[in-house]
């Protein structure tokens, strides 16, 4: 790669990382291009030149939220453990996320833009496909959990399916993003709901 190449390279870096960052605190539809040119240190011209649009560099910070929400969420349910330390863990991880206010912020604020990224088809594709692998992740739980007799057996794997896409959906309805700073411990209320049911353990309050 010769120098002009390298130059181009790291520009669109820069932008990339200026814009992420900018969706993260405000969401997309509060970032201007001229606002992440300023944070890149590059013209607006530069931008357009890169990616075409901030539509295109909304894609491709939700696709890296997405794919790094997935990524974590194998780290945590993967390794050597029990299924109650997984499943806890796993809990404490969306705990800790809301808590950080990523999902309000690039979560809800992308989703609900004026940019109708919601009806985007590629993020359709995207979200689609990293919901795919989230459900894996959680039957592949729940079946660790049947052998360690936490879980019926007598559960199917399809009303698993849709009960934890329907778990999922939750964390970003607007209901919930209302309702989460006046109640953090949503997270845990909803996960207790999950694991026992409207009848079930009482949940810990954190």
């Amino acid at each position: 790669m010769d120098g002009f190449a390298r130059r181009k390279e790291q520009s669109k870096e820069d932008i990339r990382k200026a814009a992420w960052e900018l969706f993260s605190q405000f969401g997309v539809d509060k970032v201007s291009m001229a606002d992440i040119a300023r944070k890149a240190g590059v013209s607006p011209a530069t931008i357009y030149n890169n990616f075409e649009s901030k539509e295109a560099l909304a894609r491709e910070f939700v696709s890296g939220m997405v794919e790094g929400l997935v990524s974590r969420a194998q780290e945590i349910v993967t390794p050597q453990g029990s299924y109650q330390e997984k499943i806890n863990a796993f809990f404490q991880f969306i705990s800790a996320m809301m808590a950080g206010g990523k999902p309000s912020a690039s979560g809800s604020a992308v989703f609900t833009s004026s940019l109708d990224l919601q009806n985007d088809p590629e993020i359709r594709e995207i979200r689609t496909r990293a919901q795919e692998k989230m459900l894996t992740l959680l039957l592949g739980l729940i079946e660790e959990g049947r052998r360690e007799e936490q879980v019926s057996t007598e559960i199917s794997e399809e009303a698993l399916r849709i009960y934890f896409v329907l778990f999922m959906d939750a964390f970003t309805h607007a209901e919930f993003q209302r309702q989460y700073p006046r109640n953090p411990n949503l997270v845990n209320e909803l996960g207790a709901l999950m694991l026992y049911g409207l009848k079930g353990k009482e949940v810990e309050r954190s």
